[in-house]
């Protein structure tokens, strides 16, 4: 074999080796980037057993409760933090997580609350237990005492879209032995303002002046300018108890059956416990100014925890299924519009068109629920025409924030479905590029790594080249 064939077999050798090398390094930079700030495209949905801590204590009493968590087989793997919270209730009967600064409440049981760990790693399928240990102060006092114990999936350092799945563990403690005092006062009787094709809503403010929780419903009488009663309201027991200190809306939707008047119409409005005692009454007044006619009818179901329902709007482009089991106690749940401004939506997403509420239930159903949306043309107009940037968000009141759902698209049907534990407001909105799992940022970093490694590799190989022997003269 002649020396030239071999230098050039040792060159091409060579010549290989560093593409092999510099093939390997690129995969090793690409996996590296895309590992780690590639954005989250969906989050795992956690599952809790031990949703709750709901019990009778005493003075100086010691008890742990566990809490199950679990994330789906399909999920990927997750970070969990676990902390203690205060809680405020809302209007709406939902919770608001407090941190230590803002849990100054006399009625807190955030301090008697320790948990085992502030942190755990979640593998798809395999449950991990949390231990929440409950001390009881022997001066503890009387009534009632509230916190609660929030897991939210953490935050991944340096990607460009995280989304948050976060539950909590109420924690509702009786102090036995003392006195227990569950009353109330209606603090305001009022209506929306009044709109001919939008719905009249009556909305009585109660507030709890006890030492304990307990449950309440409500009753509205609605009278014309001759005092005839056009009709009476039921509001149903609230899915959450009131807290102490805490003021309730209930919200009752006159159903006119036809067109009202200009006059002065009264309301009479009584809030009630669970075994209908009275603990107040109001009245108050509204005006028509003019013609009234009422909105086209919204959807209403009763949802019973014997069986399986399903409630739709009025026209039928959202629908809630619910499993058996879903609901704890029977409940009248309802879907309408949301006309209100949307609060911001987190980075990554903007608002499409469509939005809509699910009332009747503020606390957290045991099964989840399945919503399916009819997607708007103008959705669609706003994702760009593309389909799968739609993703199906919901307001989270104890957080102040949107979630987004795992959203399931259906481009035949021109449907997006999600599940949910909770209800509330919903909305339509669109993923930005950033959330589409491409990042162009990252396939810029690698083109000029490989343009790098080929200089390198061009470089190197010319300081290889033999040197030429001088001529004989």
């Amino acid at each position: 074999m002649t020396l030239p064939l071999l230098n050039g077999i040792k060159k091409s050798k060579t010549i290989c080796r560093y593409l092999v090398q510099s093939l390997l390094v690129i995969a090793v930079i690409a996996s590296f980037f895309m590992a780690s700030a590639i954005p989250v495209s969906a989050n795992p949905g956690l599952n809790v057993e031990g949703a709750n801590i709901l019990t009778n204590v005493t003075p100086g009493q010691t008890f742990t409760h566990t809490i199950t968590l679990t994330i789906g087989a399909s999920d990927a793997a997750t970070d969990i933090g676990v902390t203690v919270m205060g809680v405020k209730q809302n209007e709406d009967g939902s919770l608001q997580l407090l941190d230590a600064s803002r849990d100054t409440g006399n009625y807190s049981a955030r301090s008697f609350v320790t948990v085992d760990k502030q942190t755990l790693h979640l593998a798809p399928g395999i449950p991990q237990d949390v231990i929440a240990t409950i001390q009881i102060p022997q001066n503890v006092g009387e009534g009632g005492r509230y916190a609660a114990i929030y897991f939210a999936t953490q935050a991944t350092a340096g990607a460009g879209v995280n989304i948050v799945t976060a539950v909590y563990v109420p924690v509702y403690l009786t102090i036995t032995g003392g006195q227990i005092i569950q009353t109330g006062k209606i603090t305001g009787v009022t209506t929306n303002e009044v709109t001919s094709g939008q719905p009249i809503n009556i909305l009585t403010d109660f507030q709890s002046t006890g030492n304990h929780h307990f449950k309440i419903q409500g009753q509205v009488t609605v009278k014309d300018a001759e005092g005839q009663i056009m009709d009476t309201i039921s509001t149903p027991l609230m899915a959450a108890s009131i807290l102490p200190g805490a003021t309730e809306q209930l919200k009752a939707t006159l159903a006119a059956t036809g067109s009202l008047t200009a006059g002065t119409y009264s309301i009479d409005s009584k809030v009630m416990m669970e075994d209908e005692t009275l603990l107040d009454e109001a009245t108050s007044t509204f005006k028509i100014t003019g013609q009234y006619v009422p909105p086209p009818s919204v959807g209403t179901i009763k949802l019973d925890p014997s069986s399986a329902s399903t409630v739709k709007n009025a026209d039928g482009t959202v629908s809630v299924t619910f499993p058996q089991g879903a609901a704890v106690v029977p409940v009248e749940v309802s879907i309408h519009n949301n006309p209100n401004q949307l609060a911001a939506f987190p980075t990554g997403y903007t608002a499409a068109s469509t939005t809509f509420e699910v009332n009747g239930l503020t606390g957290l159903l045991a099964k989840d629920a399945t919503i399916t949306v009819k997607y708007s043309s103008d959705d669609l107009s706003k994702a760009g025409g593309n389909v799968s940037k739609l993703k199906l968000m919901l307001w989270i009141p104890a957080t102040n924030q949107w979630v987004p759902l795992k959203t399931k698209v259906d481009s035949n049907a021109a449907t997006l479905s999600a599940t949910s534990n909770q209800m509330g407001i919903f909305a339509v909105a669109v993923a930005s590029a950033a959330s589409s799992g491409i990042n162009w940022m990252i396939i810029g970093i690698i083109a000029v790594i490989v343009i790098i490694i080929a200089v390198v590799i061009f470089l190197l190989m010319s300081r290889r080249k033999p040197k030429q022997k001088p001529t004989k003269r």
